[in-house]
């Protein structure tokens, strides 16, 4: 059986189940993302709402509302009924906010629901090449070492410096962090050997730069290796514990006490996007590993989880966004 022919025989079950549970709506859907246009974010939004509305039989309209790290997008999508025909985009920004922002707005552990993730990006230890570290263990020794190590950073809430706050906690060793105004001239110090080490999401722009000999990609922070680097080991070929990984994730999420029936239709729909060829042919691009969740519940369990280890981590390092 197509592709296809699967999304037309799960749009067909599925319109109904939508109908009954929102008998007044037949409009388009929301999902707000919390970052600009044209970013990671973005992107996947809008290929997964192509995939989500066709599925549907309902265009999913997708509305940039950037700011205060993505939590401007949340408290908007708060302000809309519990219906489904708002939804936003989930993120590491729901799990690490809470720790960073004092004044939130909302409750993170009763006021959301996860619908179904999408995609999950590995985070990629890297070491500039002047540094002279090329292997993972030379990096934990430089960090243990005198002063430390400096690593770059594009803020206190990304994953550059939360990567790199996990790690060290989990294997010791000291850093100082070098704060740059967002990912590129933060990728740019790593280069010119301003800085020794950054940890960043996986990008296509990195293996050029490893290849030109201008940085050494030392693992990814996983279990296993990711098929967008297939030559740099895991964590867990290293042999490093499971407390030192992470992957930041994406997904979708809706208010708390939208119907269950209309929460199980959407998570339908994210399973459909996620397999549908384009998509995965897109997220290889990018080197992204295109990622769904079995059912709402599950990803659900997994946001929670991912809230308390963030926030505990945040607390514990006396973290606060600037």
């Amino acid at each position: 059986m197509t592709a296809i022919t699967r999304r037309g025989l799960l749009a067909a079950s599925l319109l109904p189940t939508i109908a009954q549970a929102q008998p007044q709506q037949a409009g388009p859907l929301r999902l707000i993302v919390g970052f600009a246009p044209g970013g990671t974010a973005d992107v996947v939004a809008r290929l997964a709402a192509a995939e989500m509305g066709r599925t549907l039989g309902r265009t999913v309209v997708v509305e940039n509302r950037s700011g205060a790290s993505g939590n401007l997008a949340t408290l908007a999508l708060l302000q809309q009924p519990a219906d489904g025909t708002t939804m936003a985009m989930a993120g590491l920004q729901l799990v690490t906010n809470p720790g960073l922002i004092g004044q939130l707005g909302y409750d993170p552990r009763t006021d959301l629901e996860m619908v179904g993730q999408l995609t999950a990006l590995p985070v990629v230890v890297m070491a500039s090449a002047r540094s002279g570290i090329t292997t993972m263990a030379e990096a934990i020794a430089r960090a243990g070492a005198g002063d430390g190590i400096r690593i770059a950073t594009a803020g206190l809430g990304t994953s550059s410096y939360l990567g790199a706050e996990l790690m060290f906690r989990a294997l010791g060793g000291r850093f100082e962090a070098v704060q740059y105004r967002g990912g590129a001239p933060a990728f740019q110090a790593l280069m010119t050997g301003d800085v020794e080490m950054m940890f960043d999401l996986v990008a296509a722009y990195q293996a050029p730069a490893a290849a030109e000999g201008r940085i050494r990609m030392l693992g990814v922070m996983q279990a296993a290796r990711t098929p967008g680097l297939p030559d740099v080991p895991s964590f867990g070929e290293l042999g490093l514990p499971p407390a030192a990984m992470m992957r930041s994730w994406q997904g979708i999420c809706v208010r708390a006490s939208t119907p269950p029936v209309v929460v199980a239709a959407l998570h339908a729909a994210t399973r459909v996007a996620v397999q549908a060829p384009e998509f995965q042919q897109r997220m290889a691009n990018l080197a992204i590993e295109a990622t769904a969740s079995p059912d709402p519940a599950a990803f659900q369990k997994f946001y929670m989880a991912e809230l308390q280890r963030w926030t505990g981590l945040i607390h514990d390092a006396g973290i606060r966004a600037q």
